[in-house]
């Protein structure tokens, strides 16, 4: 089936060249209409289509060979280890009667019994009956929803059910339909977004990108998803074979107890911690869907305290969430609260990815924003929390976690581990015991060997969050412009024009002079300072600066203390990809709005704090990956010789200490910086 699909890919290269609009468009149709019909219907010989062999032509009008019955090699079987047996990962039948409806973009299926996996983008409509996806029960209305599916993690099933708001014996009834979002492009920019979707629809998202909308090309190839039978089929991710999603036994039990009871009485508080690794963030995922149900009715609190993966922030952030829909994928497919059906009550940034870096202003910016959630009790009197955890729990991290337990009004708390460690599970009992919460012991997530470890997630949440475009329609959108491309804010520093507060550098006391090479080309939190009470050091008038006019606040005894949560907040983070000391100012990468810049900055009430987040070595690397990128395509397309114009791992390295960044508002693209960063070539990043 691979070699059958990588035949198509040329085929269809080798038509489009030098075609008119309309030869395009009629190769383009004949090959997406075979793909689907084998891909959807291999047991029914009156729709198994005619395949255009390789060693024939492309032209539809030439002689075709019918592909024999016999299943032949693919991908999968080479990239299987050895031993282990393929997946089933749908059980419905293909058929006429499954598929009633077929679209270049959309497809409607019947499913009576059948489960359903997909990998890609898509948009789920439930027209008839019920299914439930990740945890949420999706029923006959308006509203279609957005699914993201990469490789990165287990696939989520489409399972049909009886409909407990309508006729219970109704046949189900749903359409998929393909939507374009621009996350597929970052692949163009790190490779760790790339072979994590379907490899077909991928290549034809590559001959479609930049095409003008008329372009008949765009009218066929338009498909984000692939439905997968069994692990083989998704011959496109070589570095692993996908898995569905499958619950450790006493999940759905829970899952379904603390749904009903939230709707009966009290809103539950549901505490979820455990090991790293555990299934903290799946279970509150969806706890949360199971809640919200879809029908729209029920807005749900997170308190998200994670803060090396959180589930709508970068990497770096604490934060208060309001959610009143379901919400389907990773949590580098929605890095900002900023779609619909999220609303961000409040935010504090931590500056780390772990809360051992300071447990004590951790555990205060946690209490404030629980705060935050009893204020919007008042509002919303049936409003349930969630309280997704950090996954370090020995040692300073279980003394953190019982001042968390304790601190808190919670209803539940649910250790997802019941091989302990002991300690833990004893302490968690104590303090249970102590404050008459419901503890609740659950098996862990298996560990399945993932293509992207825990480093590399982080990456691809950051490099999205950058990445994001302002919201189409009330959805995420991502912008495909590499870093050193994009507009920036200028904000001041100094003059009359002066336009933050200060600037912080949490941690030990660093010598001034050395301040603008630390903040060069660094990822800082956005944290808006509401009063000088936030100033934990007692400096609030009359700041210092460094020789080149940067205010800062200085380190009291030694240590410069962070602001306080109870009086700042976190708008986001910020790249500082240049310092200009003529003008002055910062040229300042970021994802929030200016409309919510301006009003802070005209006040004089931004301050940029440097924590100790990792170097974003990927934003440097962007444009060269891009030309990678491209002349990979160009290769396939048969422009560039890669044996003689190859690029290598030592030209990584190379292109990071002599490329120029572009610096300033209103440059010429492809203007050269006016400082580099000579300490990027030490830092050690996977190719």
């Amino acid at each position: 089936m691979e070699r059958k699909r990588k035949a198509d890919v040329h085929a269809l290269r080798d038509r489009i060249k030098g075609s008119s609009p309309t030869g395009r468009a009629s190769a383009v149709r004949i090959i997406s209409q075979r793909r689907f019909h084998e891909d959807h219907h291999p047991s029914s010989s009156k729709l198994k289509p005619n395949i255009i062999n390789a060693n024939q032509s492309s032209d539809p009008t030439s002689n075709r060979s019918i592909e024999s019955n016999a299943r032949r090699p693919t991908e999968g079987d080479a990239n299987r280890r050895v031993g282990e047996a393929v997946q089933q990962l749908s059980t419905f039948t293909p058929s006429r009667h499954i598929i009633t409806s077929l679209r270049e973009d959309a497809v409607t299926f019947r499913l009576d019994n059948g489960t359903l996996t997909l990998i890609g983008q898509y948009e789920i409509w439930v027209r008839k009956g019920a299914v439930s996806l990740l945890g949420a029960i999706l029923h006959p209305s308006s509203a279609a929803f957005r699914v993201f599916a990469p490789s990165t993690h287990s696939l989520p099933v489409i399972r049909p059910i009886r409909n407990p708001f309508g006729p219970a014996e109704q046949p189900v009834e749903i359409t998929i339909t393909s939507f374009r979002s621009g996350m597929r492009l970052l692949k163009h920019f790190s490779p760790r977004f790339d072979r994590i979707w379907d490899h077909a629809v991928e290549a034809s998202e590559d001959l479609t990108h930049g095409r003008d909308d008329t372009d008949p090309l765009l009218s066929y190839v338009k498909r984000t998803y692939s439905i997968l039978k069994t692990s083989d089929d998704a011959g496109c991710v070589p570095e692993h074979s996908p898995k569905t999603l499958e619950l450790p036994k006493g999940w759905q039990p829970l899952l379904t107890s603390l749904t009903s009871r939230n709707h009966r009485g009290k809103p539950i508080a549901a505490f979820v911690c455990g090991p790293k690794g555990s299934g903290k963030s799946t279970f509150v995922r969806m706890l949360i869907n199971g809640i919200n149900d879809a029908k729209g009715s029920q807005s749900i609190a997170l308190l998200d305290i994670d803060p090396g993966q959180p589930e709508f922030s970068p990497p770096g952030e604490v934060s208060l969430v309001q959610i009143s829909s379901c919400h389907f994928g990773p949590p580098f497919c929605h890095p900002s609260a900023s779609a619909q059906g999220l609303s961000l009550i409040r935010s504090h940034h931590i500056g780390a990815t772990s809360p051992r870096e300071d447990p004590q202003h951790y555990l205060q910016c946690v209490l404030e924003l629980f705060n935050h959630y009893k204020q919007l009790l008042v509002q919303h009197p049936s409003c349930p929390l969630m309280v997704n955890t950090a996954g370090w729990i020995q040692g300073k991290g279980l003394e953190l976690l019982y001042d968390l337990i304790h601190n808190l009004d919670l209803t539940d708390i649910i250790y997802t581990s019941t091989t302990g460690p002991s300690e833990v599970v004893d302490s968690i009992t104590q303090a249970t015991a102590a404050r008459g919460t419901r503890l609740h012991l659950l098996p862990s997530q298996p560990v399945e060997a993932i293509p992207r470890d825990a480093a590399d997630l982080r990456m691809m949440q950051t490099l999205s969050y950058f990445h994001l475009d302002a919201p189409e329609m009330g959805h995420l959108r991502w912008d495909a412009t590499p870093i050193e491309e994009m507009v920036t804010e200028r904000i001041h520093y100094a003059g009359p024009e002066q336009s933050i507060y200060a600037v912080q550098l949490l941690g030990p006391e660093l010598d001034p002079e050395f301040l603008i090479q630390v903040l060069e080309g660094c990822i800082v939190g956005l944290v808006v300072i509401e009063n000088d009470a936030a100033l934990l050091s007692g400096f609030c008038h009359s700041l210092p600066r460094t020789p080149e006019q940067i205010p800062y606040i200085p380190c009291a005894s030694q240590i410069t203390p962070p602001l306080s949560p109870f009086h700042s907040y976190s708008l986001g983070q910020g790249l500082i990809r240049s310092i200009d000391t003529t003008r002055q100012t910062f040229e300042l990468i970021t994802p929030v709005p200016h409309s919510a810049l301006a009003p802070v900055c005209t006040q004089r009430k931004l301050t940029l704090v440097r924590g100790s987040l990792d170097t974003p070595a990927w934003a440097y690397k962007e444009d060269l990956y891009r030309q990678m990128y491209q002349r990979k395509q160009a290769a396939k397309e048969g422009l560039v010789d890669e044996r003689t114009k190859r690029w290598t791992k030592e030209d990584t390295t190379e292109w990071v200490e002599g490329r120029a960044w572009v610096s300033g508002e209103g440059r010429r693209k492809g203007e050269r910086v006016k400082r580099l960063r000579r300490d990027l070539g030490k830092t050690k990043t996977k190719p």
